[in-house]
């Protein structure tokens, strides 16, 4: 006999409760479950609409994503080749052009006249030397007598490789006020000091216009002097000078605040091992450095001053925000460097995520800020005056409000773009060199002032104490002012070392009218 196909009319199973088929559960309610799936389409068509709209979102954020790590791969790889550039191949035929394709001249530029020395107006000794038995260029051995002399002047420096000992005898007088004798000291000595004078300052000059730590300097004196002395007094060298000068450089301080154009500048500095700043603010006659462990706003404040009125050349850093010039300029170097460095991290993206305007914007930047540099230039050669000048900036602005006036979807040039069009920003500081005369359009002075400290820097590692960053910044604030004063460092601090402060300012400035003291 056949199975039912069909249950008999009123059967009814025994496991209708609990069948062990359907994993204990109720026959009734696996029915109920299986009618309502068959009946609920529109249910199951919303979750697959709903997970379709979730797959998009998720493959939308993995392709921002990607875009993100191939931008920061750029970055990254831009920001390697500029700390570490690649040695290029001088078979390449691009290997010497610039950005615009124009091959690139080694050594000056065309029509650059010679360097030659001043020839010295004197002559200590002269020697007479017999003509030649043989002709040097073709050893020909039968010259001709011949009247003429031919006269070569040449200038060399004498070792001698011993000191100068002085014995100072000094007569003396009894004061019966102190009721002991008393003697004064002799123009050229240093009282109770077994080293004279020359010697400091020389050593001091050494340290911060060649760069020489304290053992290399003594290695000087020893190797070519004949001067020995323990890298401790060399050090002390220093610390006597900056202590008499400690008085000349706050008067520093009070002529850079009563300068009109000052520059504005800091780099990494190291204290004891720790991050530091060395902040410098100056101008071609003057130069103020100071050494400290903060980089915040208060530095410059202390440097400039609250109510400082001049006008202030310096890069976007926003320390700088803390003082209150009455103009300031910002380098557009550094703004065009930064144009620069968007274009090479753009060109490593792969072909397909390069963004077009965005190139086309740096390329255009940086030609508009090469030619307001030019304006500038011509502007400090005489070639246009001042106010010829000046009336160029309409036009600029015109010009450059044309380069900023559509968004960008590069976020790093998009950034650059709201730097020059908003005012809390660099939108009205771009073009202060065209309303005061004298003032450059980039901040390069104050990048060559701080180049040698960071040569010093590299050399012999900072300082390793506040006191020896005090008198660094001392020490090299009145050496570079003497410098830029056309004086002589070495004859200041002589004169500072024997006489003070007061009889060594008028060595330091060339102009006596310059002194605020």
């Amino acid at each position: 006999m056949g199975r039912y196909k069909e249950a008999p009319f009123g059967f009814q199973c025994s496991y209708r409760h609990a069948c062990p088929h359907l994993g204990g559960i109720s026959t009734t309610w696996a029915s109920l479950l299986i009618a309502d799936r068959d009946g609920d389409g529109f249910r199951d068509g919303h979750l697959a609409i709903h997970a379709e709209k979730e797959l998009k979102t998720l493959e939308a954020a993995l392709q921002q994503a990607r875009l993100e790590n191939e931008r920061l791969r750029a970055e990254n790889k831009a920001l390697h080749q500029r700390q570490f550039k690649a040695n290029r191949c001088k078979d390449r035929p691009d290997a010497q052009e610039t950005e615009r394709g124009a091959p690139r001249k080694r050594g000056p530029p065309f029509g650059h006249p010679p360097w030659n020395r001043r020839a010295p107006n004197r002559a200590d000794r002269t020697v007479k030397v017999p003509p030649p038995d043989v002709c040097p260029h073709c050893g020909c051995r039968h010259l001709l007598p011949s009247s003429e002399t031919q006269t070569t002047r040449q200038e060399d420096i004498v070792l001698q490789p011993k000191t100068l000992v002085t014995d100072f005898v000094h007569a003396t007088a009894h004061c019966p006020t102190c009721r002991r004798p008393v003697f004064q000291t002799a123009p050229d000595e240093l009282r109770n000091s077994l080293i004279g004078p020359v010697t400091k300052a020389a050593a001091v000059f050494l340290r911060h216009e060649v760069k020489l730590s304290y053992r290399d300097t003594r290695k000087i004196f020893s190797g070519l002097f004949g001067m020995s002395f323990v890298p401790a007094s060399a050090m002390n060298f220093d610390r006597k000078i900056a202590g008499l000068g400690q008085g000349l450089h706050e008067d520093l301080r009070a002529k850079i605040r009563a300068s009109p154009i000052v520059h504005g500048d800091e780099t990494h500095w190291r204290i004891d091992g720790q991050g530091a700043q060395l902040w410098y603010a100056g101008n071609h006659d003057l130069a103020f450095f100071l050494a400290d462990p903060s980089r915040g706003g208060d530095v410059a404040l202390s440097i400039f001053g609250a109510d400082w009125a001049g006008n202030l050349v310096a890069d976007a850093y926003a320390g700088y925000n803390a003082i209150k010039p009455a103009r300031r300029q910002s380098c557009l170097a550094h703004l065009s460097r930064k144009a620069k460095e968007i274009i090479q991290e753009v060109g490593l993206l792969p072909a397909q995520q390069r963004d077009q305007p965005a190139l086309d914007f740096c390329h255009q930047l940086r030609n508009f800020f090469h030619d307001c540099c030019q304006l500038a230039r011509r502007r400090d050669r005489g070639d246009i005056t001042f106010r010829a000048a000046r009336s160029r900036k309409p036009g600029l602005q015109r010009r450059l409000a044309a380069l900023c006036r559509k968004p960008l979807a590069h976020p790093a040039a998009e950034n650059l773009r709201q730097r020059l069009i908003d005012p809390k920003r660099d939108a009205n500081r771009i073009f202060t060199f065209l309303e005061v005369n004298g003032m450059p359009p980039t901040n390069n002075h104050a990048e060559q002032s701080l180049r040698l400290p960071v040569i010093f820097r590299k050399i012999c590692f900072g300082n390793r104490s506040d006191a020896g960053a005090a008198t660094f910044s001392t020490n090299l604030s009145l050496i570079v002012t003497a410098k830029r004063q056309q004086r002589d460092p070495l004859a200041f601090l002589q004169t500072l070392l024997l006489h003070g402060p007061d009889a060594s300012q008028p060595l330091l400035y060339r102009n006596p009218l310059t002194n605020t003291s």
